[in-house]
């Protein structure tokens, strides 16, 4: 029985990858996408069948289950990450990342096939005093914060009921912070390396992250595919590294300007305001909002022990990342 892989939210930055990994492998590939447009350029070139719709519609993504002699397996990268926008944009990223997931979950469940949902450590608690976090059954949108998070954490919820309670055969991971090559949505990551190299960064701020390759994470998604036992979650992550550490490595990647000045997190605090009032009349993104702030001073301690353990998962050092980020933004977007 052949075997065909079904990617939602395949233009995504994580999606994008995903399928290129897939097709690297030989494998089928049905990708659900939203924008032709969008489509002709992040999956230029790949054998994959097209299927496009919203994944709020159900009709439209059970249509994907049409070959009766296949085994399917859905990996859901669909989500909308918001770290800062108007209610508008936040009430639909709430719409996607809950009410896709559980037109996710039907599709599966009516036609008996298999899950990776793919989360985020954002849909964890985070342990007091800075304790190591590592993976969870339990999950609610209360104990986390920011709208984004508590979206993840009750799609996490509601995937983990649907295991426990409905014979749902899933498997959950958590990605840290993604970065790499191949966004081509610009998310806040990429975007810091096209402002940076834009020469729009004067200073850094205290605070870091676990900041993990969106390669890592695709094999990561393989593997636990592969080798993950249903039921279980697995955290994809890396290691932390501070703003100054990033900062140091795209200066010693591109020999631009060094970035020494690295502020204290109250003063990027107190220029928030400004900022947010300059990106409205711009047009263009902040280069950071409060959440963003709020990450960068969380407990960003994870482990992927579990995940090297059992399934083989070794993430890539950082520096690496960075110099391929830093490629794809010269050849594939404006600086």
């Amino acid at each position: 029985m052949k075997k065909i892989y079904i990617v939602t939210g395949a233009t995504g930055f994580v999606g994008g990858n995903l399928v290129k990994k897939l097709v690297e492998k030989g494998k089928t590939v049905y990708a659900f996408v939203r924008s032709k447009e969008k489509a002709d350029i992040v999956l230029k070139g790949l054998p994959v069948k097209l299927f496009f719709g919203d994944i709020r519609d159900k009709a439209a993504f059970c249509k994907m289950f049409d070959d009766n002699t296949a085994e399917f397996v859905v990996i859901n990268t669909a989500a909308v990450v918001l770290i800062g926008g108007t209610r508008k944009e936040y009430r639909e990223m709430t719409n996607v990342n809950i009410n896709g997931v559980k037109n996710v979950i039907e599709c599966c469940l009516e036609h008996k096939v298999r899950l990776v949902h793919v989360s985020s450590v954002h849909a964890i608690r985070e342990p007091k005093k800075r304790a190591l976090t590592v993976e969870t059954e339990n999950f609610d949108p209360k104990f986390v914060h920011g709208l984004y998070a508590k979206s993840k954490a009750q799609a996490s919820a509601i995937v983990m009921d649907a295991i426990k309670n409905r014979g749902l055969k899933a498997i959950m991971v958590h990605p840290g912070g993604i970065t790499g090559p191949g966004d081509y949505g610009n998310s806040h990551l990429t975007q810091m390396v096209i402002d940076y190299l834009a020469g729009k960064i004067p200073a850094g701020t205290s605070g870091g992250y676990d900041f993990v390759d969106v390669r890592d994470v695709c094999d990561g998604i393989l593997l636990a595919e592969e080798k993950g036992s249903l039921g279980n979650c697995y955290l994809l992550t890396n290691r932390y590294y501070s703003v100054k550490q990033l900062l140091d490595y795209l200066y010693e990647l591109s020999s631009y300007k060094k970035i020494n000045l690295v502020l204290p997190m109250w003063v990027a605090r107190l220029g928030l305001p400004f900022l947010v009032m300059a990106a409205k009349i711009s047009g263009k993104r902040p280069l950071y909002t409060s959440y963003s702030l709020y990450t960068l001073r969380s407990n960003s301690n994870y482990t992927h022990e579990k995940a090297s353990r059992e399934l083989g998962y070794k993430p890539r050092e950082l520096k690496e990342s960075l110099k391929d980020t830093i490629d794809f933004v010269k050849t594939h977007l404006s600086t």
